[in-house]
């Protein structure tokens, strides 16, 4: 049997999925896994911290748990209605999700909500808390160009400015793994097709610093969106919530933002995420929506575009018009949306990079620091070995065939080798019997313990 260092490089945009929001509770990353064949890059969590405001609860939505009348809006309520950012209780349901995602082999694309009067000290607490789940994609008080969130009703665009330096300069204080992500909407400009400058409010003395300063820029842009969900249930003649347009408007749309983002940045370009992308089942029907997710992620794998760092799918299922699957955890139904996104991020590949000499050595570090520092061992030369079983005591992934089809197998699971000539094997993240997340893990006469797996 042959031994050989593969390190995965990913030769394409990253690919990443919202995995719940306002409109989704969190789906089980194993079921995403089985369903779509494969790992992202990331996993897109939006969560809100507003810890001094009496309306606050850290265990459920504010929609769950306020008896305020008069709401006709997503965003009407104390404060935005996403999931509590709950890190630092006992019982954290926010890092076992973490946790849950670095265990797929997914980096962390955390967009977080806060209060502007935050002090110092809870935001150098919030970047502790994060350290230990490698890197991690911090996207800070979101669409800052909106007028629909509290920060955005409540603040001044240079204090919103203000307020993202101050958690920039702490977080790089505390942290090393954590990267800063400067977020503007495009979904204003949709009707007219033109990105109009003063509306984006990146000249001096608005939100220029902020976008200076951050690590990583982003854009949010749907070619269609129902934002008058969920309370008018449908898009009707009447209707006057929502909007909709075609890819190339979207295309269009998505780089005039960024240009101008370059502009203010002294002509000075930084590397951009979508992080919300979607077309609105409500507004183009079902059909509609898988074939407008199908242009964009086929425009995207046929091109180069070394400037867009990722795109998000916003998400992998919604209670409303939003998903691949129409739902909650209990009742759901996969739409169009969710074959066609499975076909199209099969051009997604990685590039196996594999070593020329055989492994000598009787060690082996394997690393799944993040996304782009992955290294395992490609198997080849088993003889009639029929079977593999993971003996070890965490998780392995599996990659066979030239199309790259993934398996994660638990301890003892076994897969199928049976005709195959080659294999990739990869451990994952995983957290170990003391509670620590580890990312490299070196086995000692690994040969023979491989070995000893195949039957």
């Amino acid at each position: 049997m042959n031994f050989k260092q593969v390190e995965l490089k990913r030769n394409k945009t990253r690919l990443i999925l919202s995995n719940g929001s306002e409109r989704s509770d969190f789906v089980p990353l194993n079921e995403i896994f089985i369903k779509l064949g494969r790992i992202h890059d990331g996993i897109q969590l939006l969560k809100t911290y507003y810890p001094t405001d009496p309306a606050w609860s850290n265990t459920q939505k504010i929609s769950s748990v306020t008896a305020k009348e008069g709401v006709n809006y997503a965003w009407d309520y104390e404060y935005e209605d996403y999931h509590p950012f709950d890190v630092f209780e006992q019982e954290s349901v926010t890092r076992k999700e973490i946790e849950a995602i670095k265990s797929y082999g997914s980096d962390l694309h955390l967009t977080l909500t806060l209060e502007l009067s935050l002090p110092d000290s809870e935001i150098a607490r919030i970047a502790r808390a994060l350290n230990p789940y490698g890197r991690i994609f911090l996207r800070i008080n979101h669409e800052a160009n909106g007028n629909w969130f509290r920060y955005s009703r409540q603040h001044t665009f240079q204090e919103y400015s203000d307020f993202f330096v101050r958690c920039h300069q702490i977080i790089k204080s505390n942290s090393s793994n954590i990267f800063t992500v400067f977020n503007l909407s495009s979904d204003s400009f949709v009707n007219e097709k033109l990105v109009v400058d003063r509306f984006l409010y990146l000249a001096e003395g608005q939100l220029r610093k902020a976008l200076n300063i951050a690590d990583y820029w982003s854009i949010d842009k749907y070619t269609s969106l129902h934002y008058g969900w969920p309370f008018e249930a449908e898009v009707t003649e009447n209707s006057t919530a929502y909007f909709k347009g075609s890819v190339d408007d979207w295309w269009q749309l998505i780089e005039e933002t960024y240009l101008k983002m370059i502009w203010h940045n002294n002509l000075v370009a930084k590397p951009l995420f979508i992080n919300e992308f979607n077309s609105d089942s409500n507004v183009d029907g079902y059909e509609g929506q898988a074939e407008i997710i199908r242009r964009i992620y086929n425009r995207l794998a046929q091109g180069e575009f070394e400037w867009l760092a990722g795109i998000t799918l916003y998400q992998f299922r919604d209670y409303g018009g939003l998903g691949l699957e129409k739902g909650n955890l209990q009742e759901y139904q996969p739409l169009p949306a969710l074959t066609a996104y499975q076909q199209a991020i099969k051009d997604f590949k990685y590039e196996l990079v594999v070593a020329q000499q055989e492994w000598q050595y009787s060690d082996y570090t394997f690393t799944w620091k993040d996304s782009d520092q992955i290294r395992g061992l490609r198997l080849d030369q088993f003889d009639d070995a029929k079977c593999f079983t993971n003996r070890f005591e965490f998780p392995l992934f599996v990659i066979v065939g030239k199309t790259q089809s993934w398996f994660r197998l638990a301890p003892n699971e076994t897969s199928d080798l049976d005709g195959l000539e080659e294999f990739v094997v990869l451990i994952p993240p995983y957290k170990d019997s003391s509670g620590t997340m580890r990312d490299i893990v070196t086995i000692r006469d690994f040969k023979a313990r491989i070995s000893a797996m195949m039957e």
